[in-house]
């Protein structure tokens, strides 16, 4: 994690992912369900989306919140696509403990071979999907869109439509240092072992103070989630108080609809979202100086890069 670069020039710093995140444990499930200010959000934009008659895709069932809230509000069908066999057979008995499974088309299979499989055999009036990771893109949500595109009747109401993807510069004193080796112990220089990290990026369970930010946020603009464009986004940032600066502080913002909004922040205890931090070399920063950022989503549409510079006031 920690480099040699200075806080005046940092060297790029980027996320990606290999693979999606899309095999969660069932424990990582009843988090997401116990997180109610997250479901609360989807189900004020499923309200504001499904009309009575409507055919309702999902994919990503989990154990069937979503799919149930769909059925409650008037949708003639709700197709819903799980890859996992256990959360598959979780969501069975969610549908029939709730006297729904009449309304409710389950399909173990993974969303690319949705069409193929030849199951649906109606256009689908809203399509809405909650595979949103930490990162905003990490359990393939832009994948799942292409697979689904054939499938969507003209003019198709979709959860979410698009995101954004916010970053500010952070002061992490007090917590940087439970994850790197900052300073030598009882006299001697550990450092070497800060080398052997496989990646300068931190996941932190906590809600970042207000007072850390230490930069005004930059927001990337918007891609489409169904008709995704790539293309480099480039924001600039004004440092808003004189500090110690570690790094560049990411999340990622989707619109379900046009009033309700989801951010992938940690916020409050029992969000089942993590807050990352890409670490740069310590160094102080002045207030009035600018934060230059380029943000370019990877070519797999599992992760992204974000590079940024510091400059003089």
């Amino acid at each position: 994690m920690a480099d040699d670069t200075s806080a005046e020039v940092s060297e790029p710093r980027q996320n990606t992912k290999a693979q999606p995140n899309t095999d969660l444990p069932v424990k990582e499930h009843i988090l997401m369900v116990n997180d109610l200010p997250r479901g609360e959000r989807y189900y004020e934009a499923m309200k504001a989306k499904i009309r009575p008659g409507d055919v309702v895709l999902e994919v990503g069932t989990g154990a069937g919140l979503l799919s149930l809230v769909a059925a409650s509000l008037g949708a003639k069908h709700v197709y819903t696509v799980e890859q996992s066999p256990v959360l598959s057979r979780v969501a069975e008995k969610v549908f029939a403990a709730n006297g729904l499974s009449d309304k409710i088309t389950l399909i173990n299979a993974h969303s690319k071979d949705l069409v193929a499989l030849d199951l649906i055999h109606e256009k689908v009036d809203v399509f809405v999907t909650e595979t949103i990771g930490s990162q905003g893109l990490d359990e393939g949500i832009l994948l799942i869109f292409e697979h689904i595109k054939p499938l969507l009747a003209a003019g198709a109401r979709l959860i979410p439509e698009s995101v954004s993807f916010k970053h500010c510069l952070v002061n992490m004193s007090g917590i940087r240092e439970r994850v790197e080796i900052m300073q030598p112990v009882f006299g001697f220089d550990l450092s070497a072992l800060n080398a052997e990290l496989e990646s300068n990026l931190l996941y932190w369970l906590n809600p970042i103070e207000p007072w850390r930010e230490i930069s005004t946020v930059g927001e990337t603009r918007s891609y489409d989630l169904l008709n995704f464009e790539p293309g480099e986004s480039t924001q600039t940032c004004e440092i808003t108080s004189t500090n110690i600066c570690d790094g560049m502080f990411t999340w990622a913002e989707f619109k379900l609809s046009d009033e309700v909004v989801i951010d992938t922040r940690y916020r409050h205890l029992g969000c089942n979202w993590a807050n990352s931090v890409h670490f740069m070399r310590r160094g102080m920063v002045e207030y009035g100086q600018a934060c230059s950022a380029q943000f370019n989503v990877t070519d797999d549409k599992l992760g992204w890069t974000i590079n940024w510079a510091i400059g003089p006031c």
